[in-house]
């Protein structure tokens, strides 16, 4: 009988520990809940997100300090390039090639106006001569003129004035009278001088006796070409 009640006793707690396992084995899985993946999923992404966002902002500020120190680069260029084209402007005037207008004196020089010479009359005394051309320029920039031509031709560093026979050259260019003599600057000062006893004393004798004509004429604006020649050097070279 006491057998009996052991067994009853193992027999019943063999029973409830298979209930258990059999109820442990069909329970399922814990897994996590479907909400709490998708949080951390889009935590992840928002966290990549924005390192992407911080990475395109510190390019996007690389690439505007680049542009703006190409803005300064190009600006200081651009800047030098102004001033060396001015300085180059300024040069090209100084040499006479770009045509000027602005006011200044009008010379006018022509041979004699006598229709009849006296009989053994010196003939070079009533025409004009190369010399008295180069007189009358020296004394315009001696007035400070900026630029001067005669018969269009303009006045530069390496002109010469003289003459083949009875021929004047200027630029290499035959020239005959009268002679216009135009010159840029200041008209007052220019005629004072023009007209002073003691300038140009020869001429103005020869304007006297022989007729020679001298005329000056302030002007308030006038137009000088450019020179048209070329500027040759065989034995200069830059220093």
């Amino acid at each position: 009988m006491a057998i009996s009640r052991r067994n009853i006793s193992i027999f019943v707690a063999g029973l409830v520990l298979g209930l258990l396992l059999v109820a442990q084995w069909n329970s399922p899985a814990v897994q996590p809940s479907a909400q709490g993946y998708g949080r951390d999923r889009m935590a992840v992404t928002t966290q990549r997100l924005e390192r992407e966002q911080e990475e395109l902002k510190e390019t996007l500020a690389r690439l505007r300090e680049q542009l703006a120190e190409y803005q300064r680069s190009a600006a200081a260029s651009t800047e030098m390039l102004e001033e060396i084209n001015a300085a180059l402007e300024s040069q090209r005037i100084v040499a006479g090639l770009v045509a000027l207008k602005g006011p200044g004196v009008e010379v006018i020089l022509d041979d004699s106006s006598v229709q009849a010479l006296p009989a053994g009359a010196d003939l070079s005394a009533y025409i004009v001569h190369e010399y008295d051309l180069r007189d009358v320029v020296n004394l315009l920039w001696q007035a400070s003129s900026e630029a001067i031509a005669i018969n269009d031709e303009r006045i530069v560093a390496t002109t010469s004035i003289y003459c083949v026979g009875s021929t004047v050259m200027v630029n290499d260019t035959r020239l005959s009278p009268p002679y216009r003599i135009q010159a840029l600057g200041d008209p007052v000062l220019q005629e004072g001088l023009l007209r002073d006893p003691a300038y140009l004393g020869e001429l103005k004798e020869r304007v006297k006796l022989y007729g020679i004509q001298f005329k000056v004429v302030k002007m308030g604006e006038m137009t000088l070409p450019a020179y048209r020649g070329s500027f040759l050097t065989r034995y200069a070279k830059a220093g």
